[in-house]
């Protein structure tokens, strides 16, 4: 008889839970390997005088569950190498929170022929005692697998395989970065046995339960779960005729300045380096994201699922270093692969729009750096330093003609402007930074002269230009002599 590997699923508890193929097969068999013996129906066999091995010292010698697996599996392969028909049970059903199974299948299905007998499982037990359809949307997620799952709170979330507190402490936390703390829990143990149990706790107080190997956490559907999901629902009954009226006024003209004092107020937190406060001004940063999205929908133009579509794909295509095979190792390559494939994707657009393609909405330093950038990468540049700095000195001459002749001041000034921001960019400084840097230097030596004029008990509004810089060199005395915080 050619090597076989049955998967047996012993259901949740006593054999009157197993099937009665299942029964059959494990008392005809000569010999039954089970994941372990601290299951219900493994010591009612037991005590049928079946023959079982279980793997229990397995889990005493190996540091972690995969390396426990994995020596289960090289086992299993070890006896159907002799070439005959093996026999291998775990609780529940096969298929379900069953990790030795998907790893039995992947190492040994295409040198040997595994069979799944299905059988009653946990999951079936819980809609029983918590009396719940799993139409209503049911979740299972491992313990190990909460920190990196997308919870929305819409459907059941189930955990099973709770052992003991130090398991049930570490899924409180995960839980609690999603759910409120005050969440219902059910923690329902020995189901289907005579000794089932389920309790019901406040999230926060979930590790305090009594744990063991048939273990599982239950949270039902929760409104409150903080999720992706939820902001984009909650900015729908914003925009709803039940929402708010403010809200239902807008379009995507009117909330252009709100996107823009935003994106502002974003930059302040980090100059600033509050973290608190960057938090939460990225907060109110995506709601203008989810606020336009959630218009764009109402028009049936385009949805938020789109925009994630979009960014995703854009991610995938422009770090094929990353997620594909290209070989790229600095950050100067890295910048010209993006521009080259950003180059490749808008090969169907005019060459002008798709060579100058920075929004125009940026400020006008910003958008002056990235068209100067963009030029010198063709070779229309200057060769060092020395140009641009002769540059701002005709800019600023021709400045100074204007003025006389009081034609083309605006026009001067602004080419004075560019041929600056040149200036930065063959000094590696950012024109826009260094611009904000030297008005927040300003505001805070022109805080600290009428700081020091109201020492004196005297008030600005009555000093002439020349007093008041005698105030301005103490201010930045101090300044320079680390006295000015």
């Amino acid at each position: 008889m050619s090597s076989c590997l049955h998967v047996i699923g012993l259901g949740p508890s006593g054999l009157e839970q197993l099937t009665l193929g299942n029964y059959r097969r494990l008392r005809d068999a000569k010999k039954v390997f089970v994941r372990t013996s601290q299951h219900p129906c493994v010591q009612e066999l037991l005590a049928e005088g079946i023959s079982l091995e279980s793997f229990d010292d397995v889990y005493d010698s190996e540091a972690s569950f995969e390396e426990v697996y994995q020596k289960i599996t090289e086992r299993l392969k070890t006896e159907l190498q002799k070439g005959s028909e093996v026999i291998y049970a775990v609780p529940g059903h096969p298929m379900v929170a069953e990790k030795t199974i998907q790893l039995i299948r992947k190492n040994l299905e295409k040198d040997y022929r595994v069979i799944i007998h299905p059988a009653m499982s946990f999951v079936d037990e819980i809609f029983r005692v918590l009396n719940f359809d799993p139409i209503e949307g049911v979740l299972i997620r491992n313990y190990d697998a909460l920190k990196d799952s997308d919870l929305t709170g819409r459907e059941w979330l189930i955990v099973p395989q709770v052992y003991n507190r130090l398991i049930a402490s570490e899924v409180k936390l995960d839980l609690m970065r999603f759910y409120p703390d005050g969440a219902d829990v059910f923690i329902v143990r020995g189901l289907g046995t005579s000794g089932e149990q389920v309790d019901k706790l406040p999230l926060f107080e979930v590790d305090h339960g009594t744990f063991d190997h048939l273990t599982t956490i239950v949270l039902p559907p929760c409104s409150e779960v903080i999720s992706w999901a939820r902001l984009v629902q909650i900015m729908a009954v914003l925009r709803s005729p039940a929402g708010c009226a403010w809200d239902r006024e807008q379009d995507h003209q009117t909330l252009k300045p709100c996107l823009i004092e935003e994106s502002y107020e974003v930059l302040d937190a980090i100059e600033k380096e509050d973290m608190y406060n960057l938090c939460e001004e990225l907060g109110d940063l995506l709601l203008q994201v989810v606020f336009h999205a959630q218009l764009a929908s109402e028009n049936e133009e385009f949805e938020i699922q789109d925009v994630l579509q979009g960014i995703i794909q854009k991610l995938l295509r422009r770090h094929p270093h990353v997620f594909g095979e290209e070989t790229i190792e600095t950050a100067d390559d890295v910048i010209q692969a993006w521009d080259r494939i950003k180059q490749e994707e808008k090969a169907g657009e005019k060459k002008e729009k798709a060579f100058f393609s920075d929004p125009q909405g940026l400020p006008a330093l910003m958008l002056a750096s990235a068209t100067q950038r963009k030029a010198a990468k063709v070779g229309f540049d200057w060769t060092d330093l020395e140009g641009p700095f002769q540059k701002v000195q005709e800019e600023l001459q021709e400045l100074q003609d204007a003025l006389k002749t009081g034609v083309g001041i605006r026009e001067e000034f602004g080419d004075l402007l560019f041929a600056l921001v040149n200036v930065s960019r063959f000094l590696k400084l950012d024109a826009e930074e260094a611009l904000r840097e030297a008005v927040h230097k300003f505001q805070r030596r022109f805080l600290k002269m009428v700081e020091l004029i109201h020492q004196e008990n005297q008030e600005i509004e009555h000093l002439s230009l020349k007093d008041m810089d005698v105030f301005w060199e103490r201010a930045k005395f101090q300044e320079k002599n680390g006295k000015l915080m």
